[in-house]
């Protein structure tokens, strides 16, 4: 109860919000919606009065036709208007459900990198996407709130022309139903986060057994028992945390039965010894039932309007970068880089995992960075593309400061490419032109161009549907090997055609003819862009301008293959046995 009350004021706003989304997005459903409920609200009471009515003017024939007409038409109209109304919400909310869905969407495509890499962000992102139905039917739940509210005080004055205190009671026995009712939307919601983690790794597990590639390695390994018995640990624990969260509530409801009975034969019983004649205690009975069934559902639906609140903030919270601007013009000439002194100390470390580096890179140029796992060469390009904060020092793009560029004109410098690239299953033609920001037209060229930077364009024309092909299993697709998947994430980064490339291991997927083919036309073609090229492979070196080399989060050697190589020093103890 404590509970309830306390989150009022905020699901309120909530309320607030949902109704404004849907007078915003569905604005003739929502009028649909109020009007109805209003009907149903108050049909109720009218029936109370119908039945009064005819009671009392049942004597002819003529006298009982009008009030039994007008009664026949309200239970009509009530079952109809009920019917319809609960299709019309549910048309409404799907809806609302798209357009909200719209609205994450376009707030995830208008996120910067960095705001991706922040697991706070990501996090909100996911209860965002899980929150979709519920705050479709938000809306909805506010009406029927609303209306159960007027239901409420037409009953109440309905049944006190027949007996006042009686009329008090029937409102008090309602109460608990309705307190119940929220009581447990609120458990369900606290419950279902928990749940809802060990459902989603259920699920996941069920996913790497059936889907073909994974489930065909595991097969070869005969290790299905293995993820058979997580899978049914993960659903043992939700099951059990269910099982837990439905015991309380059958407490919590017949407690609240008991109180509800007993407060509702109190009321009856009032009813039937006011002296309000046959006509009234007929009416007041049909009050009490007719109460209790339009107010059935009026406990969830307060319930989901409580539980929707921390929900719709985060939503909120998630889609208020849908007006952050995108600069789409891709910068495809760049004269100079350099990072100078830049220092990187990520917050709770105990020591920089980037201190004092100094690079400078020009057009025609291609540089490499090596080091050990965890030196620094990933902090370094994350510097240079400014999505992590530095403690010192500066990057210049052309001479200019990289800080005074807003972080979409930064990036627009940049085509990177990961260790971790994506694997998106769309058709060859998307998964290509994923390199290039939203307004920049890519033509069917520009893709085979690409791909054959990729040493990928011979097999794609061999293929039935040649660009529009399908690629991945999990749509039908055809599937990819490793290095495959990887050169068409080289050829994103081709078509982009940003003035400076950095590659992060960009053929470690590959076969050796294959990645020499790739290399001889990365550096073939290096004059009209500046690449930065990150490699564990020796002979990949070779042919380029600077090396450097990166150990404890310091630059501690720079020159070429041949220089490095001959010299001792942390380059060679990495690659003397390359």
């Amino acid at each position: 109860m404590l509970d309830v009350l306390a989150g009022l004021p905020e699901a309120a706003q909530s309320a607030r919000w949902g109704l404004s989304e849907a007078a915003r997005r569905t604005p003739v459903a929502l009028a649909l919606a109020v009007l109805s409920a209003l009907v149903l609200a108050l049909t109720p009471a009218a029936q109370v009065q119908a039945v009064a009515w005819l009671i009392r003017d049942a004597e002819t024939f003529s006298t009982a036709a009008v009030p039994l007409v007008l009664l026949i038409l309200l239970v009509g109209t009530g079952q109809v208007l009920a019917t319809v109304d609960m299709f019309t919400r549910q048309r409404a909310g799907i809806r609302l459900q798209r357009t909200l869905q719209d609205s994450l969407v376009h707030s995830l495509a208008r996120m910067s990198p960095e705001d991706m890499a922040d697991s706070s962000v990501s996090a909100d992102v996911q209860v965002g996407r899980d929150s979709l139905q519920d705050l479709g039917r938000l809306p909805w739940s506010v009406i029927s709130s609303l209306a159960s509210l007027v239901t409420f005080v037409a009953l109440f004055v309905s049944v006190w022309f027949i007996a006042p205190r009686a009329a008090i009671v029937i409102v008090l026995s309602l109460l608990p139903s309705v307190v119940l009712f929220s009581w447990a939307q609120t458990r369900q919601t606290k419950a279902f986060g928990a749940v809802g983690g060990h459902l989603r790794r259920t699920t996941y597990l069920i996913e790497q057994l059936a889907q073909q590639r994974s489930g065909t390695e595991i097969a070869t390994f005969g290790s299905g028992g293995r993820l058979a018995r997580q899978i049914t640990q993960s659903q043992r624990r939700a099951d059990q945390l269910l099982d837990r969260l439905l015991a309380q509530l059958i407490h919590g409801f017949l407690g609240g039965g008991v109180v509800g009975a007993a407060l509702l034969g109190i009321a009856l019983s009032m009813i039937v010894f006011s002296g309000a004649g046959g006509a009234g205690i007929a009416a007041g009975v049909l009050g009490v039932l007719a109460g209790i069934e339009a107010t059935r559902g009026a406990g969830f639906a307060i319930g989901e309007v409580l539980s929707a609140t921390p929900r719709v903030k985060i939503f909120r919270r998630v889609t208020s970068s849908a007006d952050r601007p995108v600069d789409a013009a891709i910068v495809g000439r760049v004269e100079s880089l350099e990072a100078r002194n830049v220092s990187v100390r990520y917050p709770g470390a105990k020591a920089p995992s980037l201190e004092s580096a100094t690079i400078a890179v020009r057009r025609g140029e291609a540089i490499a960075l090596v080091g050990a796992n965890g030196a620094g060469k990933t902090t370094l390009v994350r510097a240079l593309l400014g999505i992590v904060a530095t403690a010192g020092g500066e990057v210049l793009l052309d001479g200019r400061l990289a800080s005074d560029l807003a972080l979409s004109a930064r990036l627009a410098h940049f085509g990177l490419m990961t260790q971790e690239f994506g694997r998106y299953e769309l058709s060859i033609r998307d998964a290509v032109t994923l390199g290039t920001p939203d307004g920049v037209e890519v033509t069917e060229e520009d893709i085979w161009r690409a791909l054959a930077v990729a040493r990928m364009d011979k097999f794609v024309r061999n293929l039935d549907e040649g660009l529009d092909t399908q690629i991945g299993e999990q749509f039908g697709g055809i599937g990819l090997s490793g290095g495959q998947w990887q050169r068409i994430a080289l050829a994103r980064i081709a078509v982009r055609g940003a003035g400076v490339w950095i590659l992060d291991e960009p053929t470690s997927a590959v076969d050796a003819e294959a990645e020499r083919d790739i290399f001889q036309e990365l550096l073939q073609s290096r004059r009209d862009r500046i690449t930065i090229v990150v490699s564990h492979r020796a002979w990949t070196l070779r042919g380029m301008d600077r090396i450097y080399v990166i150990d404890n989060a310091r630059i501690v050697q720079c020159g070429t293959y041949e220089d490095l190589v001959t010299r001792e020093g942390r380059f060679r103890e990495l690659f003397s046995d390359q």
